[in-house]
């Protein structure tokens, strides 16, 4: 095997090193939590939005205060 096939061959296996971290699971995890949590905050805000004078009314007429 030439000299050049056997560099070539180290070069490729330290790639492969390299590309094998988890490095990149890193970064996609952040992504996917950040996405469940604008889910999750869309959601309470849609809550809020179609529920929040009801409970207000609500807690309102539970602790005795006039609107």
């Amino acid at each position: 095997m030439s000299r050049f096939m056997v560099s070539m061959q180290c070069r490729a296996a330290e790639m492969r090193r390299r590309l094998s971290g988890e490095d990149g699971f890193q970064t996609a995890e952040a992504i996917g939590i950040a996405a469940v949590g604008i889910v999750v905050l869309s959601g309470i805000m849609v809550l809020l939005e179609v529920l929040g004078v009801d409970v207000i009314n609500w807690l309102r007429s539970r602790f005795g205060v006039g609107s």
